[in-house]
C-alpha cells in the first residue's frame, strides 16, 4: 500500500490548514515524530516513511480529543465538523440507519457522535473556561495554527501545531501556548507523572522554539490545560519550572540531531541488536534496599 505525499508547506505561520493535511506532512519532522524517535529510529521510519505501513487507527480516544479540542477552542465550528446521533450505542440498526442516511446527504465531510460524546466534550469545555486565568488566555487569540521552520543547527524543516496562541504584551507581539490534556486525573502529583513518562517538557520546548521561529514574536509561556476524561470532568492548569524545562530543551535537540543524522545517511537503527541487563527503576531499587 502506498500513500500520496503531501505539499510540503510554507515556513512561518499557516492558519486553516486542515488537521488532516498537517499530520499527513512527511517533509517536517513534528514531536510525535520525536516521541517515536525516542522509541528508536526504527520505529519513526516505520511509522511515518515506510510507504508499506498501515493507515493509521482511527481510535474512539482520538475522535473524544478532537471533540474535546473543538468544543473547547473553537466552539463555533462544532456543528459544521460533527452530527450528532439518535442513540448512543453506534451497533443498533437506528444508529445505521441514520449514518448511511447522513451520508448519502453530507458525504464524509462530517464526522457521526453519539449524544455521549457530545455532551462529554461540552461539559469538558466548559470546565476548562471556568478557570478564570485560562478564560482570559482564551478571549483572545488564535486555536490550531501551524508553524513551520528550518532548525538552524541541522537545518531540518519542523513544525509543531499549538492547540491556542494568546497574544500578549505591546501590541500582542509575545505569545503564550496552551495545550489541552485529556486525563484520568488531573491532580498535581498525577499530571506531574504523566508530564514525565510523556516527555511534555520536550514538546513544550519544541512547541516555544518553533512557534517563536516562525512567528517572529517571542514565546513567555507555555501552558498545559489538564481535563478529566470522566465525570465530574475536572480541569487544571499547569506550567513547568525552568528546570524541567531545561532537561526539555536538552531531550528536544538530542532527539533533533538523531533525526538529522538518520535522514541524512537514511539510517534508522532498530531498538537493539543483542541482550542487554535491565536496570531496575528507582522506585524498585529503593524497595530493594529496605529488604
Amino acid at each position: 500500500m502506498t500513500r500520496p505525499q503531501t505539499k510540503a508547506q510554507p515556513l512561518g505561520i499557516v492558519r486553516s490548514l486542515p488537521i488532516d493535511v498537517y499530520h499527513a506532512d512527511r517533509s517536517a519532522i513534528s514531536n510525535s515524530g520525536l516521541n517515536d524517535m525516542r522509541r528508536s529510529p526504527a520505529h519513526f521510519h516505520a511509522l511515518h516513511l515506510d510507504p508499506n505501513r498501515p493507515p493509521p487507527e482511527d481510535k474512539r480516544s482520538h475522535v473524544d480529543g478532537n471533540l474535546m479540542h473543538c468544543a473547547a477552542l473553537e466552539p463555533g465550528e462544532f456543528a459544521s465538523r460533527y452530527k450528532v446521533g439518535p442513540i448512543n450505542d453506534k451497533r443498533l440498526v437506528e444508529w445505521k440507519d441514520w449514518a448511511k442516511a447522513v451520508r448519502k446527504q453530507l458525504g464524509y465531510g462530517v464526522t457521526l457522535i453519539t449524544p455521549e460524546q457530545r455532551d462529554v466534550a461540552m461539559a469538558q469545555a466548559a470546565s476548562i473556561r471556568a478557570l478564570p486565568d485560562v478564560a482570559a488566555l482564551m478571549s483572545d487569540g488564535q486555536a490550531e495554527v501551524s508553524a513551520y521552520w528550518i532548525d538552524p543547527v541541522t537545518g531540518v524543516r519542523c513544525r509543531c501545531r499549538p492547540d491556542w496562541r494568546s497574544p500578549t504584551g505591546k501590541r500582542g507581539r509575545l505569545s503564550i501556548l496552551l495545550d489541552l490534556k485529556g486525563y484520568g486525573d488531573v491532580s498535581a502529583r498525577e499530571f506531574a507523572v504523566q508530564v514525565a513518562r510523556m516527555s511534555y517538557a520536550r514538546q513544550a520546548a519544541m512547541y516555544s522554539i518553533g512557534y517563536e521561529a516562525a512567528s517572529g514574536y517571542p514565546v513567555v509561556g507555555f501552558c498545559f490545560i489538564a481535563v478529566e476524561e470522566r465525570y465530574p470532568f475536572a480541569a487544571a492548569a499547569y506550567m513547568l519550572p525552568e528546570e524541567w524545562l531545561e532537561l526539555g530543551r536538552r531531550e528536544y535537540r538530542e532527539l533533533l540531531d538523531l533525526y538529522a543524522k538518520c535522514l541524512a545517511t537514511n539510517t534508522w537503527p532498530r531498538l537493539q541488536d543483542g541482550i542487554q541487563l535491565l536496570q531496575m527503576p528507582a522506585w524498585v531499587a529503593r524497595e530493594a534496599e529496605r529488604v
